[in-house]
């Protein structure tokens, strides 16, 4: 027998997009926990980022990603976001939301600045470093290299940047019937999210949080106008000291 869907909210935005600030606001509007990359670098479970990878490939089944995170409400950023199409046979009754910047038509080039100040340099430098005996490091070092930077972004994540948000936005768009999807910009605020989702708009301001220098000062030990000490030392800092990002955990449900 299957097992009965969980997850409530889908988020399919790429990183440095506005996903942490999103997650702030599911919490804040009881869909917490959320599965977050941060989770899975607390976990450090050699199974869970190896159960992305044999997605990806073909041999992993939807009841094991059903399994993986039957507790969890809600789900965001890498790796997941991916593997749309997957989650959305797992769970065709949950509502997706695509969050991406919509202002103007620079924001694929803004998108791209900060992906080269923050995530890009830091999985770089972690594929570039000698191999990890650790389970869990070997484990995830193959999923940013075969399946984020290889199957899925095709080589051309750091060559291409821009076209490659472009792509998988217009992919998510194609993939997800519109009734069912929400395409939308943090900086819209509450109202579009709180529409979509049903619920009450809460009394508080939204949250805006990990802008680009805020990324930097708390996992490269520096802030936007200076070089990190480490181009790898975010994702070292990530696998150390995950809490520092604040995710949630399994169990702990937000209130209104």
């Amino acid at each position: 027998m299957s097992l009965k869907p969980k997850p409530k909210v889908i988020c399919l935005g790429l990183g440095r997009t506005g996903t942490s600030s999103l997650r702030e606001a599911l919490k804040t509007l009881g869909f917490g926990p959320c599965h977050h990359m941060i989770v899975i670098l607390r976990n450090k479970d050699p199974k869970e980022i190896k159960t992305w990878t044999d997605l990806g490939q073909g041999s992993a089944t939807l009841d094991d990603i059903r399994t993986l995170l039957k507790d969890y409400n809600s789900i965001q950023d890498y790796p997941a976001v991916i593997y749309f199409e997957e989650l959305y046979k797992a769970y065709p009754d949950a509502k997706f939301i695509l969050v991406c910047r919509k202002k103007t038509t620079r924001e694929p080039a803004k998108w791209e600045a900060s992906m080269k100040v923050t995530i890009l340099p830091a999985v770089k430098t972690f594929l570039e470093r000698t191999p990890d005996p650790d389970p869990f490091l070997s484990c995830l070092r193959e999923w940013f290299d075969i399946e984020m930077l290889g199957r899925y972004h095709r080589g051309k994540l750091y060559t291409d940047t821009q076209d490659e948000i472009i792509a998988h936005n217009q992919r998510v768009i194609q993939t997800i019937p519109a009734d069912k999807l929400l395409v939308y910009d943090v900086s819209q605020g509450w109202e579009p999210l709180v529409n979509f989702l049903g619920v009450e708009k809460p009394d508080i301001p939204f949250p805006h949080v990990n802008d680009t220098a805020r990324f930097q000062k708390r996992y490269m030990g520096s802030d936007i106008s200076q070089r990190p000490k480490s181009d790898g030392q975010a994702i070292s800092t990530l696998v150390e000291k995950p809490d520092a990002h604040l995710p949630d955990q399994p169990g702990t449900m937000a209130k209104l």
